[in-house]
């Protein structure tokens, strides 16, 4: 299979979003099954499937009800995505480590300052300005997937941020990952100079949404 038809079946995002309809599935689902979840024509469906298969990421078989009647056509997914890659898979066991050997959450923040000293190794250049800083951190977390929209109330800054790349390991380690992503926000923050600003991180404020606060001294 050349590679311009396996890269060409991910290219739109209908396929896409099939193919992560598929992975999410508990077991082998049907074309009508998968036109209902992604609100997709059946025939649409199908013809994004045959594209799929042809690509190598689909597999199709044949399942039946009962005795009598017609097999249906089921289709999997032949691959499971990106997040079984070996990065993923180690941040999976360093994860899962940290939340049973216990005080994971402390080192876990720690990880996240550590992490923030990467992104920003100098002190911000305007020490004290709670804007900038707000803006430093939106910017920093949009870069890393977040999506986050920033909505400011006198001094006070409320990030939201719409998307998590790490959501599958939040979703069974919210101890963990939620601390890094606690740690890394205080340490963007800290980074920014002297300032008196305290950062908080609410996590699932909706689902798959959090909430990072920045709030001015005295607040």
């Amino acid at each position: 299979m050349s590679d311009d038809v396996t890269f060409g079946a991910l290219a739109v995002p209908s396929r896409r979003q099939l193919l992560q309809a598929l992975r999410a599935a508990a077991e082998p689902v049907d074309a009508p099954t998968l036109a209902t979840a992604t609100g997709l024509h059946p025939n649409t469906v199908r013809f994004h499937l045959d594209l799929l298969i042809k690509a190598g990421f689909v597999r199709e078989s044949s399942a039946r009800q009962g005795r009598r009647g017609r097999p249906r056509t089921v289709y999997e997914p032949v691959t499971a995505g990106p997040q079984d890659t070996g990065y993923a898979l180690l941040a999976a066991v360093l994860v899962d480590h940290m939340d049973t050997t216990g005080g994971g959450s402390e080192v876990a923040r720690n990880a996240g300052r550590a992490w923030a000293r990467r992104l920003r190794p100098h002190a911000g250049d305007r020490p004290g300005d709670a804007r900038a800083t707000a803006n430093t951190v939106a910017a920093l977390f949009t870069e890393l997937g977040f999506q986050p929209t920033v909505a400011e109330d006198g001094g006070d800054t409320r990030i939201t941020l719409h998307a998590c790349p790490f959501w599958s390991l939040a979703e069974d380690h919210p101890g963990i990952v939620c601390a890094v992503h606690l740690g890394l926000l205080q340490g963007l923050v800290e980074q920014g100079g002297p300032a008196a600003i305290e950062a908080r991180l609410t996590p699932f404020v909706r689902p798959r949404q959090c909430q990072a606060d920045l709030i001015a001294a005295g607040a």
